[in-house]
């Protein structure tokens, strides 16, 4: 039987006052912040860390977290014009990365640790009723974390994982659909392999993609299984948009790839979306 646990814990990292919560499963153990209810460290096994932190990563004064798996929601990228009817200046990638979050459930047993964190909204620049979402990371010989929200209201989501890669030039997502939106050149592309690897920044948008997907590196290799979803996102900003971006070093996107599990169809209807991370 394995020993599981939750407890409270003040800071990690460089981010020495962040509300945070730990939780372990025999030797494995995931750190998630009330602060944006947002995973910011899962070690299958002591000092083997799967997800990428910037070490410039900032929360106070609304800022979000860089790196971990932020959660997206109700919008991805810039609020399009169903989430905001007046053209008000909002934050990319919706309004939660930046709220403290509630525990508001916890369980600890033989086969699990597992925590539900929530946070409710009573406006939206869209919608005028109040909005709980929820949060729940499940902790076990692999990490869940499933985001949901029961309204039927236009919503998009993702989960925006960060993971840690020695060599960006290493890396390898597979299997991808052949056909992807470029955000960086704005067109549909296609391409002959099912495979991604990075040589230039990278922003696609791969719809429905396969409930399984592997990431390789030379030193991360890792399954992920995903539902509820309608596309995964790969990104990576390279070196002159990551040299621009405030929250990362000027070598930082050689230390990461992003794989996102997302819903991006914004038609009112629920949420229930979510990743499941095992390292191989």
């Amino acid at each position: 039987m394995q020993q599981t646990a939750i407890s409270s814990q003040t800071g990690f990292a460089h981010l020495t006052d962040l509300p945070c919560i730990k939780l372990q499963y025999g030797t494995a153990s995931a750190v998630i912040s009330l602060y944006g209810a947002q995973l910011l460290s899962y070690q299958p096994a002591p000092g083997k860390e799967l997800l990428w932190l910037s070490p410039k990563a900032q929360w106070h004064n609304q800022a979000a977290i860089r790196g971990g798996v932020p959660v997206c929601w109700p919008w991805f990228g810039p609020a399009g014009a169903v989430f905001n009817p007046t053209q008000e200046a909002l934050p990319n990638h919706g309004l939660v990365r930046n709220r403290l979050w509630q525990l508001i459930q916890q369980h600890t047993g033989a086969t699990a640790a597992s925590v539900t964190l929530m946070t409710e909204l009573d406006k939206l620049p869209y919608y005028s009723g109040s909005v709980k979402l929820q949060l729940c990371l499940t902790l076990t010989d692999s990490l869940s974390i499933a985001l949901s929200c029961s309204s039927p209201i236009p919503q998009q989501a993702a989960l925006h994982s960060y993971f840690a890669t020695a060599d960006i030039a290493k890396v390898a997502v597979r299997p991808l659909p052949h056909s992807y939106y470029d955000k960086v050149s704005d067109s549909m592309q296609q391409n002959s392999s099912k495979v991604a690897q990075i040589t230039s920044e990278t922003d696609r948008i791969y719809p429905d993609s396969a409930a399984q997907l592997r990431v390789d590196s030379d030193n991360l290799q890792l399954a992920l299984t995903q539902s509820g979803h309608d596309a995964t996102v790969v990104w990576n900003p390279w070196q002159a948009k990551s040299e621009a971006i405030a929250d990362l070093a000027a070598d930082s996107y050689r230390q990461f790839i992003c794989v996102e599990t997302a819903r991006l169809d914004s038609a009112g209807k629920a949420l229930a979306l979510s990743q499941q991370i095992k390292a191989l």
